[in-house]
């Protein structure tokens, strides 16, 4: 069943009895009670429906919602990201939406290049793109100033994804983001109330949304009086290539040992994070018993051995977010406010997370 003709389903029964539950929907539906916590934010974004506890329940004016639909688009959104796996999933949630709504993606990637993405923004224009989504390589400590400037200029609409212009101050470019942050400091404080109080994390990225990971980690450990105690190990030690160097596996379980932590938070590259599983279980290290273990992303985690818990963003929901976002600034014009959105990741606990041995 399509996402489209579930939602309608729901909206029909919410409109029949005023509310719906997760778990009837769960069984008459045959989905898990991820796919029906989506379709009903999906419904509560689109303001038909209202989010109460164990279900939703109609939105006053809901009555009529079947009858009303976001306004078709006809024309072409540029989409300009970094070349990441990560952006393919961004990229899904955009595609679902224009099936939705009409209109074609126009997608082209960067190397994380600031003049790169200067020229694929011009050339974007050129081909009468409508609006575009787009994630500039900035830092959170970069000035903004020329960015913000430079969005300012553009003739059409722009809407950032997975990023925010630093500098703050009013006006600039209507965003959406996955809550980095509160993803890590999720884990982290996981992992403290379970016990352990030497704790490590490998974060590699040099990009905005590795800083709000490191950030949420830090902040979480400070709270807890960890911060200064904590085994951080990033592109000095590891570099910034798509894997870890020669020896990484082992430099890391090495630095892990000296300094006796427990449990390990690990942003970014799950593939050398498997290796690093399984180099440990031929060293007679057990994972949760002698370390405990959470990666950032859920790409492939749940297929190890053990399962590895695991940060969860929902990145479809970033692309599909935003490309609403945009569609709207397009057909308001000016009247459309300048917005800042988050979205929450997940953590899933699995096997390999437990309290510390010693």
């Amino acid at each position: 069943m399509l996402a489209a003709e579930r939602r309608a389903r729901i909206l029909a029964r919410a409109q029949e009895d005023g509310a719906v539950q997760i778990a009837r929907l769960v069984e008459e539906l045959g989905v898990s009670h991820v796919t029906i916590r989506r379709d009903l934010d999906a419904l509560v974004d689109e303001r038909v429906l209202d989010k109460v506890r164990g279900g939703a329940m109609l939105r006053p004016g809901g009555e009529d919602a079947g009858s009303q639909h976001p306004a078709q688009f006809d024309g072409t959104i540029g989409v300009l990201v970094p070349t990441s796996y990560y952006y393919r999933h961004v990229a899904s949630g955009v595609a679902e939406t224009l099936r939705a709504r009409g209109g074609e993606m126009q997608l082209v990637v960067s190397e994380y290049d600031a003049d790169a993405e200067a020229r694929l923004l011009d050339e974007l224009v050129r081909d009468a793109v409508a609006g575009i989504l787009f994630a500039p390589s900035i830092q959170l400590d970069d000035d903004g100033a020329a960015l913000r400037r430079r969005l300012a200029e553009l003739p059409v609409p722009v809407v950032l994804i997975e990023r925010r212009l630093p500098g703050g101050g009013l006006g600039g470019c209507s965003s959406v983001r996955t809550a980095h942050e509160l993803g890590a400091a999720g884990a982290a404080e996981h992992l403290i109330g379970l016990g352990h109080r030497r704790l490590a994390i490998v974060s590699r990225g040099r990009t905005q949304s590795a800083d709000f990971v490191r950030s949420g980690w830090h902040d979480a450990l400070r709270r807890a009086g960890l911060d200064d105690d904590a085994l951080v190990l990033g592109a000095d030690e590891l570099g910034l290539g798509p894997s870890w160097p020669a020896g990484g596996v082992e430099a890391v379980l090495e630095r892990i040992r000296e300094h006796e932590a427990t449990a390990l938070f690990c942003h970014g590259d799950e593939n050398s994070l498997l290796a690093l599983m399984q180099r440990a279980r031929g060293l007679g290290l057990s994972v949760p018993d002698d370390l405990s273990i959470i990666a950032y992303d859920d790409e492939i985690s749940a297929l190890a051995d053990p399962p590895l818990s695991a940060v969860a963003p929902d990145r479809a929901r970033v692309g599909a977010l935003a490309t609403g976002m945009l569609l709207d600034r397009i057909s308001d014009a000016s009247d459309a406010p300048v917005v800042h959105a988050q979205v929450e990741p997940r953590l899933n606990i699995r096997a390999s997370t437990a309290p510390p041995r010693r």
